[in-house]
């Protein structure tokens, strides 16, 4: 029964491919029949979609980009700002902004990093604020702009300004972490306190917001923002260096780095051509069999791709994000793998040389598009539905970088078909027709048939129809896979490849344990801006600290003790948590009951003596802080504060924010825990689930497609594993090159769920279409078709992405480590891992198979192997004497010309590998027609 199921299944395997097969021979004969009209209708509509690029529309804003699309924080922030509004246009505090609203901010730091409690670091740090308050723009000074009714309501840090503060600053006396009513903590760089008292600082750190409430003063605000970062930039200070950063630095600062490194696109560009160029170059100075050519075509099909998805994808709407840029790369590198596996399957076709039974391209292509085409349609199938399956993303940069590189990748898989195809056709004919592969117009002939040329002439112009695979192929194709097979060959090599294995997969599991989450936003920017210094000053020598705000988002009885008490339950849950310092809390309520005007006996009269309150000195403060109706009579809001301590690492972020909202899941009061800086926390709770849930789908949906393709459990099984393993690899080794899961290392994550196939199935395609009756053999062969196109593909994109090493920006850097871990362990995997068990799997089945054999008594005794007496007779050794001294050996060819009789081996050698002999004499030869010679001894 099980024997019948398995050869039902390998009926229906055999079947399934053969239709397959059969589809993609009638596109090749297709191709064969019209390669000119249908190379140019593809550059015509490649050019067409380019025409898109006119209507592109570019995104930047990093919120959008790298933050969770519609998160609870985003949700959050929305329902604070409808019940809210503005708070900038009076009794403002930095606190009550839902968002981080516009600012210019300036860190001020001591040179050789000492204590700055002098009145000469006190003058040089009035002094930058005197040129920031002078700074002017449509005649309007900060002053003017400044949020709140004084200017310095609207400058976070303000105490350090204050005359009380510096008076006492300079004499030691300074109380720590409050200076009276003001907290000092957030603004001072490496405080140093003892019993309260502040005992150093190296630096100060202040932030002057601007109005915000209507369009008008937003864009005077933005313009004071530009001016302010272009004084900043020139100052000139004596004891002291700074650092400064505007709400919009971070985006202005990505477009600059991204910019900067449009070159390497053209230098990787044409890196790669030259390797694709080189490795199809003939050793052998055969200028029929060169196909340098193929090369410029291969490098062109991926770009006119890329520039006509751009194109398309501009057409319909999308907006080009800065992280796309790193697409070119990635979709190239694909085209050049396309390109080798193409050229691969040619060279296994049948020869065109005049002696060949099936001397004819359409043949050759339809070879060629059974063996290969298949392979590539798998390989660009698998990345295009990566994509695809990325665009579920909860991120939007990774939507639009799906939606990019989708569409490329999908854009190259025709272009090979429709442009490279038919100029692979177009070379057949040049090839057939002893055509120089340069000179395309000029019949040439080889060496020996040219008399008295120099050896340049020879080198340069000679040429002949390739006959076999090594005709045509390069030192790159040739000698990478015999150094494979060299290792694959030999045990120690073996064991070597094992002991390799286990080391990489206990460093990856290391790896995966310890990996870290979130993206530090300073990193988008370069090195050498004033973002990442400003950003890295921040992250080294200030506390983070944000202001946590509890908001009671729907109408309540604050005049009820019970209601009270639940606002007061809440707060007091929450400052059990660890990360809240209960000493500091901002509370409307309680100040309020302190007042004469408090009334609770009704609702109505409660809000009245709140708002008398609101009105007096000693309650504007909290104006910005509850929302009464319109008539004056309820409350429909109110919020309050508490201080979060010290927190530098996203799991840390990430984890506070889990807990906060935990307490108002539990509670009966309808509130909101919120602060600014959850919108970025999101992305430390959200990318690793995300990232989880994004590639499983992509590797169950890319195991799916394998075997519709190649519908063998045993390659799916085979290719399951290797995916694990690279996944497992490019996880963990992230640990050891200091990147972070992040939306943009999840972006590299998801394609290389897409290249990890490339590489397995390639080799296992390869595999398991050869035939061989040893292992060995079968190795052979199978290395011979994908082993080199693999190597080749590996390293023409490793050679792409090396400049990606001298790129500024963080997005390129991230993306070329990546990729240098998704082509190196899959070039490992792909090169010596998979082969090797493939290699002994296939030694265990020949074996049992044999055993198999003899038990059933099948193995066959060969015939008597034929001998040559003294005399010259042919013997059957032990049977009977062959009269006649000739015999004719099938399929060998006569001696017709110089190219033939270079190209053949010695008959001897043949007749002997042919029927056994190893004596004799070689007499007269003859040829007698029909692919056969009479050999006389």
């Amino acid at each position: 029964m099980g024997c019948d199921c398995m050869s039902g299944c390998k009926r229906c395997h055999t079947k399934w491919e053969t239709t397959i097969e059969g589809l993609f021979g009638k596109l090749a004969e297709r191709i064969s029949d019209y390669p000119v009209p249908i190379m140019v209708s593809c550059i015509i509509v490649n050019l067409l979609f380019i025409i898109g690029i006119l209507g592109m529309k570019v995104e930047n804003d990093i919120e959008k980009l790298y933050t969770p699309i519609d998160s609870q924080a985003i949700q959050d922030r929305a329902t604070i700002q409808n019940l809210y509004g503005d708070p900038t246009d009076r009794y403002f505090r930095s606190y009550q902004l839902s968002d981080f609203g516009l600012y210019g901010g300036v860190m001020i730091l001591s040179k050789n990093m000492s204590d700055i409690k002098t009145q000469a670091y006190v003058d040089e740090i009035n002094n930058i604020h005197s040129i920031i308050s002078a700074i002017t723009v449509d005649n309007k000074t900060y002053a003017d702009l400044a949020p709140g009714s004084d200017p310095f309501e609207g400058i976070s840090g303000s105490v350090i300004l204050s005359q009380p503060f510096q008076d006492n600053f300079i004499i030691n006396n300074i109380t720590y972490p409050m200076f009276g009513t003001s907290l000092l903590s957030p603004f001072l760089a490496q405080a140093v306190s003892e019993s309260g008292k502040l005992t150093s600082a190296v630096g100060v750190k202040l932030q002057y917001y601007l109005q915000q409430n209507n369009a008008t003063v937003t864009q005077l605000s933005k313009t004071w923002e530009t001016a302010f970062i272009s004084k900043m930039g020139s100052i000139k200070t004596n004891l002291t260096q700074i650092a400064y950063v505007y709400s919009d630095s971070i985006e202005t600062e990505l477009n600059k780095n991204i910019n900067s490194d449009i070159i390497l696109f053209a230098v990787t560009f044409t890196l790669m051509m030259t390797y694709a160029n080189f490795a199809l170059l003939s050793t052998n100075c055969n200028n029929v069999a060169n196909r340098m050519n193929l090369g410029f075509a291969g490098v062109l099909a991926p770009v006119l791709a890329i520039a006509s998805a751009f194109g398309f994808v501009s057409a319909i709407g999308v907006e080009f994000t800065n992280i796309v840029g790193v697409m070119p790369f990635l979709v190239v590198g694909i085209g050049i793998d396309d390109m080798f596996i193409l050229m691969s399957g040619m060279a296994d076709a049948p020869s065109l040389s005049e002696q060949s039974d099936n001397r004819d391209i359409k043949k050759r292509m339809i070879f060629m598009m059974k063996k290969s085409g298949i392979a590539i349609t798998i390989t660009s199938l698998t990345d295009f539905l990566a994509f695809a399956i990325g665009y579920s993303s909860v991120f939007k940069s990774i939507q639009n970088f799906c939606i990019y590189t989708g569409v490329s990748v999908l854009f190259c898989y025709l272009n090979q078909l429709f442009f490279l195809s038919p100029a692979i056709r177009i070379n057949e004919e040049r090839t057939m027709e002893n055509r120089h592969y340069c000179l395309c117009s000029k019949v040439v002939k080889p060496k020996e048939e040219y008399a008295n040329k120099s050896m340049c002439f020879l080198n340069c112009i000679s040429g002949y129809i390739p006959q076999r695979r090594s005709d045509v192929e390069s030192l790159l194709e040739r000698y990478p896979k015999k150094f494979i097979l060299l290792i694959l060959n030999n045990i120690f090599g073996e064991i070597f490849i094992v002991l390799i294995f286990l080391a990489y997969l206990g460093s990856s599991i290391y790896g995966c344990i310890h990996l870290q989450q979130g993206l530090q936003l300073f990193n988008l920017a370069s090195k050498d801006s004033y973002f990442y210094k400003y950003s890295l000053w921040d992250e080294q020598y200030y506390t983070t600290e944000p202001m946590i705000m509890i908001c009671v988002t729907q109408i309540q009885d604050y005049h009820r003790n019970d209601t009270q008490n639940l606002i007061n339950s809440v707060l007091y849950k929450t400052k059990l948590d660890n990360y809240i310092d209960d000493n500091i809390e901002i509370n409307w309520l309680e100040n309020y009951k302190k007042y004469p005007s408090y009334d609770d006996t009704s609702e109505s009269n409660f809000a009245i003596g709140l708002a008398q309150f609101l009105a007096s000195p000693f309650g504007q403060s909290f104006t910005n802080d509850v929302v009464l109706d319109n008539s004056s009579l309820k409350i429909l809001s109110s919020r309050f504060y508490l201080k979060a301590k010290n927190m530098k690492t996203s799991d840390e972020q990430g984890d506070f924010m889990t807990r906060m909202r935990k307490i108002t899941d539990n509670t009966g009061l309808p509130c909101i825990i919120y602060t600014p800086a959850f919108v970025y926390f999101e992305q430390y709770v959200q990318v690793l689930p995300s990232t989880l849930q994004t590639v499983g789908i992509a590797v169950v949906v890319m195991l799916f497609v394998t075997f519709i393709f190649m519908p063998d459990f045993r390659i799916v099984l085979i290719v399951s594993i290797t995916l694990i393993s690279i996944l497992a690899g490019i996880f963990g080794f992230m640990f050891y090159w200091d990147l972070t899961l992040s939306s943009i290392t999840m972006i590299h994550l998801v394609m290389s769920v897409g290249f990890s196939v490339d590489f397995s199935v390639h080799i296992c395609h390869a595999f398991f279409s050869v035939e061989g009756k040893v292992p060995k053999e079968i190795l052979e062969k199978a290395m011979d078709r994908a082993g080199g196109p693999i190597v080749n593909a590996a390293f023409s994109t490793l050679l792409g992405i090396l400049m990606l090493a001298f790129s500024s920006s963080y997005i390129f850097v991230s993306f070329g480590k990546l990729m240098f871990l998704v082509i190196s362990f899959g070039l490992l995997h792909g090169s010596f891992f998979l082969p090797l068990l493939l290699y002994t799997l296939k030694a265990c089945k020949l074996y049992k198979a044999k055993v198999s054999e003899a038990k059933n008594g099948k193995i066959h005794t060969p015939e008597p192997i034929p001998a040559i007496s003294q005399n010259g007779s042919f013997t059957d050794i032990g049977k009977r004497s062959l009269s006649s001294q000739e015999f004719q050996v099938p399929k060998l060819q006569p001696y017709s010309s110089s190219q033939q009789r270079r190209s053949c081996p010695n008959i001897h050698n043949e007749v002997s590998r042919t029927t056994g002999f190893s004596n004799g004499r070689l007499g007269k030869t003859t040829y007698i027609g029909d692919g056969f010679m009479m050999y006389q001894y």
